[in-house]
């Protein structure tokens, strides 16, 4: 029996604007079929569909990010034994959150992403189609894991090489660190704070990402992952060519572009001049 097939689409601001992507999905199938960058205010009904739905992404400062532990004998129950955690550790009612789990290399060891419900549904009214309707989403993922998942499923990748992303495309610097298929660390900063376009301003903005991936890879190899960076991949339009080659000298790693296997071979609608790069994170909100 074939499943019905059902369109998901990404939707992140960036800016005044929206960065979407509709994806779908039939019988494990995944196809992209559209990249799209939309003024705020101008998104249409055209993005919703009777089996469709949206996630929208959430700034990494809005959201809390723990990693827990859990025995070998929950492996089997481990959504069970995560939320059970959770519920523990949170102050308030555990009914005013909501959390995403991901999996990392190891698998006593698990990412979770918490945030508070009431500023998720503050999000989600921001974005509206018409005067009247507003967006239900019916999923919200943080920034640096939607620009993990959108690299893993739709990126070629070395399995054996640790891969830096940068997205600078928000005021809220989103990175995330990736070994083979899995997300293994993450971290953000203010943007706003340095000014890219004096010299300055780059020079502050480049020390503080190296000392970001240095405090990470040193925490990562207190975990047993004792790799260097070897692949580094900046999103968004804040830096040309030149500062980012420059980031990646200084880094001592080696600059890349993502090369988009699937997103190639679907051929989608491409309805921005942007750099296809900078789809990742809204790609990303479309993986489960």
């Amino acid at each position: 029996m074939v499943d019905q097939p059902v369109i998901t689409t990404g939707i992140d601001a960036v800016g005044a604007d929206y960065l979407t992507a509709q994806v779908e999905k039939s019988d494990s199938i995944v196809r992209v079929l559209a990249l799209s960058k939309i003024a705020a205010g101008e998104i249409s009904r055209s993005l919703l569909s009777d089996n469709g739905e949206i996630v929208l992404s959430v700034p990494d400062n809005e959201v809390t990010i723990k990693n827990l532990t859990i025995p070998q004998k929950y492996h089997n129950r481990r959504s069970d034994a995560v939320r059970f955690e959770l519920q523990n550790a949170l102050l308030d009612e555990p009914a005013g959150f909501c959390y995403d789990m991901v999996e990392t290399t190891e698998s006593s060891q698990i990412m979770t992403i918490i945030a508070r419900r009431e500023k998720l549904e503050a999000n989600s009214c921001v974005i509206q189609i018409g005067e009247d309707t507003k967006i239900e989403p019916a999923g919200f993922v943080a920034r640096s894991i939607a620009l993990g998942r959108g690299f893993i499923q739709f990126c070629s990748n070395d399995t054996e090489r640790l891969v830096g992303l940068v997205d600078l495309g928000t005021k809220r610097a989103a990175l995330t660190f990736v070994l083979g298929n899995r997300i293994i660390a993450t971290a953000n900063f203010d943007r706003t704070q340095f000014d890219a376009s004096s010299e300055s301003g780059f020079a502050k903005l480049t020390a503080e990402l190296k000392t970001i991936i240095n405090f990470k890879l040193n925490e990562l190899n207190n975990k047993g992952v004792n790799l260097s960076l070897a692949r580094l991949i900046i999103t968004g339009s804040v830096l040309d060519r030149m500062q980012k080659e420059a980031i990646a000298v200084r880094l001592e790693v080696q600059l890349e572009e993502p090369i988009f296997d699937r997103v190639l071979t679907d051929k989608p609608l491409i309805e921005s001049n942007i750099s296809l790069s900078d789809f990742l994170v809204p790609l990303g909100l479309t993986v489960e």
